[in-house]
């Protein structure tokens, strides 16, 4: 299963073409405490609309990502840029607040971080910068690293190095055989 997850979104008109994409991409929304009824979001969701009825309301970040496989969060500036980076699977979106965005202790929750490149103005209204990840994302999907190769340079890398540089990344399936070679040949 995937989902977008929206943190304290504050514009009911996001949240409902973000209910729009979620149809049109099939993913399930996840909200952390919305500032505003989402009856408000109705009349921009369209064909969205029971997406939209079938949200899950959340207290915390820490309970809306629970049960997801693979989440990934986004800020300007921050992490792997989107063209860049390669989803696996039921990769979930983590999208922050119009104001501010995703705080560090929530980015922290995510199993990877992305930023989308622009030239000039880094920061994207919500529902546009959603858009646009959703698109990448499906153009993509399923490329990223398996859980047997996952599970191997485990076996073999120290833990903070694996998280914080190696999956993170979520390298391509190419990327992760040179990885693992390379990591073969300083072994021996």
């Amino acid at each position: 299963m995937k989902a977008v997850i929206l943190v304290e979104p504050e514009i009911p008109e996001n949240t409902g073409s973000i209910a729009r994409l979620a149809h049109n991409y099939d993913y399930q929304i996840r909200i952390v405490n919305p500032e505003f009824n989402l009856e408000k979001a109705r009349k921009t969701a369209k064909n969205g609309q029971e997406k939209l009825r079938n949200a899950k309301i959340y207290d915390n970040v820490e309970e809306a990502v629970d049960g997801l496989d693979f989440v990934v969060g986004t800020k300007p500036g921050k992490g792997v840029g989107l063209k860049e980076f390669t989803p696996r699977d039921n990769t979930s979106i983590m999208i922050g607040r119009e104001s501010s965005g995703l705080s560090n202790e929530e980015l922290e929750m995510c199993d990877a971080v992305v930023h989308i490149e622009t030239e000039d103005y880094r920061s994207i209204n919500q529902s546009h910068a959603t858009a646009i990840v959703m698109h990448s994302f499906a153009e993509t999907e399923g490329e990223g690293l398996d859980l047997d190769k996952k599970e191997y340079i485990s076996s073999i890398v120290d833990s903070e190095v694996l998280e914080k540089l190696i999956f993170r990344a979520n390298p391509s399936e190419s990327e992760a055989n040179r990885l693992i070679g390379d990591l073969k040949d300083m072994s021996d």
